[in-house]
């Protein structure tokens, strides 16, 4: 078992979004996403991947199937495979996303 604390790998790059893998063992990944203001993701998508997004800090828009919705912190929501999205900070301060993948 492994215990990492989020706070200790924090680092946010000014020039591009980033992300820090938490831990990564078989079919299961998970990380954090990490958007400075401004930061995006482009709109794409995954053939055997579903995702499971739960905003840690911080405020911006996730774009699902061409459709905007905004996301805060608490809120959580799937992304199946096969879905298109895309993720866009368009508040002044970081946005911490926790991200949980499982492959099919």
């Amino acid at each position: 078992m492994n215990k990492i604390n989020i706070g200790d790998i924090l680092d946010l790059a000014t020039e591009k979004s980033a992300r820090k893998t938490i831990f990564k063992e078989g079919r299961l990944d998970t990380g954090l996403l990490l958007y400075a203001p401004g930061q995006t993701t482009p709109d794409h998508k995954h053939s055997d991947i579903d995702e499971v997004f739960y905003v840690i800090s911080g405020e911006g828009t996730i774009t699902i199937n061409n459709a905007e919705m905004p996301l805060k912190e608490k809120d959580i929501i799937f992304s199946p495979h096969g879905e298109t999205h895309g993720f866009n900070n368009t508040s002044s301060a970081n946005w911490v996303v926790l991200q949980i993948k499982i492959r099919d």
